[in-house]
């Protein structure tokens, strides 16, 4: 990030910087500022197909689902068949689908099923909750959409 940062300062206009910087700044978990570098990249070279993978990639790891989609479409409205894009279109669309529907075992859908419910329902401390209409429809929001804790 260091040299990249270096490299920039030296030639600000070089969208090769930014988009590497950006693809290492998302390596380090640092998905804001390869956001900030994947639109710089953009802005500096909207033909440069590697802009929109970096942005949507930036934008998956903030969990930014449906900006993450729009970045990947936007891509391939100027990149059709770009395999990197289809991929990162792809990769975000099924993480917002979440796991699918009886995936009792995978993610964070599983901790919301009828395992739980029967759990609750054998702790005298707990029980009471099942017939709090408020509490059970937060565990049936969580049922349908695990990801809506985020």
């Amino acid at each position: 990030i260091e040299s990249y940062t270096a490299a920039i300062n030296l030639d600000g206009t070089n969208h090769l910087y930014y988009s590497n910087r950006s693809a290492a700044y998302l390596k380090k978990g640092d998905a804001q500022n390869a956001l900030d570098d994947a639109n710089s990249t953009i802005a500096l070279d909207p033909n440069f197909s590697k802009g929109y993978s970096r942005k949507g990639a930036a934008l998956h790891a903030l969990k930014r689902y449906n900006d993450a989609i729009a970045a990947f479409e936007e891509g391939l409205k100027k990149f059709p068949g770009d395999t990197a894009l289809e991929k990162g279109l792809e990769d975000v669309k099924r993480e917002k689908e979440g796991p699918p529907r009886g995936a009792a075992a995978g993610g964070l859908g599983g901790m919301f099923g009828q395992q739980l419910l029967q759990r609750i329902a054998l702790d005298p401390k707990t029980r009471h909750y099942l017939n709090d209409k408020e509490f059970m429809a937060k565990i049936q929001m969580l049922q349908r959409d695990p990801n809506s804790l985020t």
